[in-house]
């Protein structure tokens, strides 16, 4: 009989917990809703085209519910153009009158309050599910993602000189994942046949995890603006579309704006913060209720709530990979935020570089140059991973002339270093790639020097959030004979070292993963910076755009197990005095007495 009753008052609890989660968040009462069309603007990376030219949709339809004015809904049947449209327009398709590619699209359809997209050439799903509440992705590293590509890449290679290999093989999927929309109170309307989500948590969820880092999404109400964050400048430089998003006059925030932005918040850094683990935290909206931020997030203030994100980014976060980045139309341009102090990473990091820049100085009035040789070894010092054009000019480059090397571009410097390294009669045996004052840069910068270095290089990422996994190999045609062979390369034929520091970080703490976990080049130096997590920008629900380590990570691979990058690379030969990185004499006796 006792049995019984448990038996009874289980299934009662059951149907009670169903018959809530049925009633929230898509509740059964009617809503009034206001329609307002206005146009999309899509600017690529720093877009010099007129504005008029960057509009991508002429009018589209936001919705608000119920009185409130400022917190957008999208109609998810409708959303599907607007997810098609910008995908077309990374293929770079949006020319006259050509049509989207239907082998490259997303399809929706609705069954019984449940909302599906599917992406077509991987079959993969988003299901929205409004009765429960929920949102699965069937394979979150696969939808929306080229099947050409691996599963975890975060760029698409447009250098010509450099070739991507992807073997399938060698990459997994992760599984399913599945997000509770209810459980952060997201809030989900059904209204006349219509399924409504809010502007960011759609785009967010269906077009930015997809193609994070590249593609954020900002609403002032009379215009959407999707793009880069960078796209709208800075304070002191807003661009052409900076001024079109801030043109719209400062103002509070209603408090279901407020709430929402809170919750989105919460939501996008459980599941999309690549660090959170690491930073011991267990759910973002306890870790922020208990270190004071919750009441300034919720205030109808949009300034105290950029000065809550700012702090909780510097103090909470403490990575250098996360940053502000400008402030909501609500808070204005320029509004008078607060700079005070520092979290522990970046006092740790000033010291640190108080005593590498005091050892450099002993050595080099200035910055050392690029390419030094010091007797049988060449120093190949890269300061940022960055190049500044297009392939073409890469193959007509006089590298034997130094005016012709652009000093931030490292593809110009690494054609110059190898045309010096391999010339007639070099006395050159070691080659030492300098990256103790690299704070990274982008991922073809890297991919070139790993080419050059070990002849096929590689990067290896991972999605923390789902188990995905990812290697790309790649290759490059250094000497611009226009064949991809063993004489790109100078594996084999120099012996190969890396000199890192506590201030060698994100793509450049890559590179020396890489390097290391590869076993052809010596690291040398003190443990690096780390930065695994790639800088990802995201915008809150009231339109802040920040940047935040993201959820995929660079890893090194031993023994079929993946190693997460973010503690930084330990060198496999440990230089403790910090003067010894810059008198270069020092140093190539030291490199020449290794065995």
């Amino acid at each position: 009989m006792k049995k019984r009753i448990i038996t009874i008052l289980t299934v009662l609890c059951i149907l009670f917990i169903t018959a809530c989660r049925e009633g929230s968040p898509a509740t059964a009462d009617p809503h009034n809703l206001e329609k307002r069309s206005v146009p999309v603007y899509c600017a690529q990376f720093q877009d010099f085209r007129d504005v008029s030219e960057q509009i991508l949709i002429p009018e589209y339809t936001l919705y608000y519910a119920d009185g409130v004015s400022d917190l957008p809904y999208v109609d998810l049947a409708e959303f599907v153009s607007l997810v098609n449209k910008v995908d077309q327009f990374d293929r770079n398709d949006l020319s006259g009158e050509q049509t989207v590619q239907e082998d490259y699209t997303v399809s929706a359809d609705s069954t019984k309050d449940v909302f599906t997209y599917t992406y077509k050439p991987q079959g993969s799903d988003v299901i929205i599910d409004f009765r429960q509440g929920t949102l699965t992705y069937t394979c979150m590293d696969t939808f929306g993602k080229d099947p050409s590509y691996s599963v975890a890449e975060i760029q698409t290679n447009k250098l010509d000189f450099l070739q991507r290999i992807y073997d399938p093989r060698l990459s997994r999927y992760g599984g399913a994942q599945t997000i509770s929309l209810a459980d952060y109170g997201i809030p989900m309307l059904i209204q006349d046949g219509k399924y409504l989500l809010p502007l960011h948590t759609a785009f967010d969820l269906l077009v930015w995890v997809p193609k994070a880092p590249y593609k954020i999404v900002c609403c002032n109400n009379a215009g959407i603006f999707v793009g880069h964050g960078n796209m709208f400048g800075y304070s002191d430089a807003p661009s052409e579309l900076g001024k079109i998003y801030y043109a719209q006059e400062p103002c509070s925030r209603s408090s279901q704006l407020a709430k929402y932005g809170y919750d989105e918040l919460c939501m996008i850094l459980d599941h999309f913060y690549g660090l959170k683990d690491s930073h011991h935290i267990r759910d973002f909206r306890g870790c922020l209720k208990n270190s004071g931020y919750e009441d300034r997030l919720l205030s109808e203030d949009p300034i105290a709530a950029d000065q809550a994100l700012l702090d909780i980014i510097r103090f909470t976060l403490d990575d250098f990979h996360s940053s502000y980045r400008v402030s909501s139309w609500m808070s204005g341009m320029d509004p008078d935020l607060k700079y005070e102090g520092n979290g522990l990473s970046f006092d740790i990091l000033d010291k640190k570089k108080a005593e590498f820049n005091a050892a450099l100085a002993k050595s080099y009035s200035e910055y050392p140059a690029f390419y030094e040789e010091y007797g049988n070894t060449a120093y190949l010092t890269l300061f940022a991973m960055n190049t500044t054009v297009d392939s073409e000019q890469y193959y007509s480059l006089d590298t034997s002339d130094l005016e012709n090397i652009d000093s931030g571009d490292v593809v110009m410097q690494i054609l110059y270093a190898d045309a010096q390294i391999n010339r007639e009669n070099s006395p050159i045996q070691n080659v030492v790639i300098d990256l103790s004052l690299n704070s990274g840069g982008d991922v073809n910068s890297s991919a070139v020097l790993l080419s050059w270095l070990l002849g096929e290089g590689y990067i290896t990422l991972g999605n923390p959030s789902t188990g995905g996994l990812s290697v790309t190999k790649y290759r490059a045609d250094i000497n611009r004979d226009h064949r991809f062979d063993d004489a790109d390369t100078i594996r084999g034929k120099k012996k190969l070292f890396c000199l890192i520091s506590p201030m060698t970080f994100s793509s450049a703490n890559m590179a020396a993963g890489m390097l290391k976990n590869s076993g052809a080049v010596t690291v040398i130096g003190q443990q690096s910076l780390g930065g695994s997590g790639i800088v990802t920008p995201s915008v809150t629900g009231w339109d802040t755009v920040f940047v935040i380590s993201g959820f995929r990570t660079v890893a090194a691979v031993k023994n079929g197990s993946w190693y997460d990058l973010d503690q930084g690379i330990t060198p496999d030969v440990y230089i403790s005095d910090a003067d010894l990185f810059y008198d270069r004499k020092q140093l190539t006796d030291l490199i020449n007495d290794l065995k």
